[in-house]
């Protein structure tokens, strides 16, 4: 309405109008269109008639548009690449201290060794926690330069239930359960231990986001099973809102986020981490409510024998 307004108070002005509009075809699709309307004069310069034309700059309007996304993307790929850096420089320096910790807990064990056993107990988590820190940090590092993942044989259930308990306060703070149906009688897998855990804890975790927004959503379920002698599945099942459909195809695509803080960038990871495993990432949205995220993984070739 407000370019239609535009248009007749042009006009009456005596003036060209030139502008772009946009329109609306009978099924809801959005084109746009360049308008011209010029008034022509006679010799004593009255307004006789309008002469006017309209162009179809839909096409022109969706290429300015993707070039504005592909310079967005560049920007963020010039911001992400800085923070890899960043990640890559802090990582560093954590380990010192992380080293230093674990000389001082191992030192104290030694100090105290056959006494005190409580502060023992205390002693030993703090070394296993800080070896888990070094670890984590280890692979990032290895991560970012992009090296070779560390595959051994694992128990995907066991994997699951260690991944779990690094973040079973978080669930628990958020007033969230999370239900497992885990195959008891699965083969091992060949896989790194801290990507897949990395997978699994950005798959938890966008759950728990999804189920944030719905204040009935408190389930989270994580099942395994296995497909074929080859194939071993594992699925990650939430009662959020589910994932609308205009986004399903673009879930995995670098940059691509619905998070207002978001940088696009955990599920692209870890569909790379998966598919480096010789598997494939997808996701659904569930029959009633929430969403499913699901990745295959090859059994080990030795328990496919």
């Amino acid at each position: 309405m407000r370019v239609i307004e535009e248009i007749q108070k042009t006009l009456r002005q005596g003036r060209s109008f030139h502008g772009e509009m946009l329109n609306f075809k009978k099924n809801g699709e959005k084109f746009w269109s360049l308008l011209r309307i010029a008034p022509v004069r006679d010799a004593k310069g009255v307004i006789t008639h309008y002469v006017g034309i309209k162009t179809d700059s839909t096409l022109m309007r969706q290429r300015d548009l993707e070039i504005e996304e592909q310079r967005e993307e560049l920007l963020h790929v010039t911001r992400v690449g800085k923070l890899a850096e960043f990640v890559s420089s802090l990582a560093h320096e954590i380990s010192q201290p992380l080293t230093a910790i674990l000389a001082y807990a191992q030192a104290a064990q030694r100090l105290f060794a056959g006494r005190e056993p409580q502060l023992q107990e205390i002693l030993q988590y703090i070394v296993n926690d800080d070896q888990r820190a070094s670890e984590v940090i280890r692979r990032l590092r290895a991560l970012l330069k992009k090296s070779r993942p560390t595959l051994e044989a694992l128990d995907i259930n066991a994997l699951i239930n260690d991944t779990v308990s690094l973040i079973m306060t978080h669930i628990t703070v958020r007033n969230k359960v999370i239900k497992f149906d885990l195959d008891s009688d699965l083969p091992s897998i060949q896989g790194d231990r801290i990507q897949l855990q990395q997978v699994l804890l950005n798959l938890i975790s966008n759950s728990l986001e999804a189920m944030d927004e719905r204040s009935d959503s408190r389930e989270l379920s994580v099942r395994t099973f296995q497909k074929d002698k080859e194939t071993i599945m594992v699925e990650v099942m939430d009662s959020g809102g589910g994932i609308l459909a205009e986004n399903m195809d673009k879930l995995f695509v670098h940059f691509f986020t619905s998070k207002a803080d978001g940088l696009g960038m955990g599920l692209s990871i870890s569909r790379s981490i998966i598919e480096a495993h010789g598997g494939r990432l997808e996701a659904r949205n569930n029959p009633d409510n929430g969403a499913t995220f699901y990745f295959s993984l090859p059994v080990d070739k030795k328990d496919a024998s």
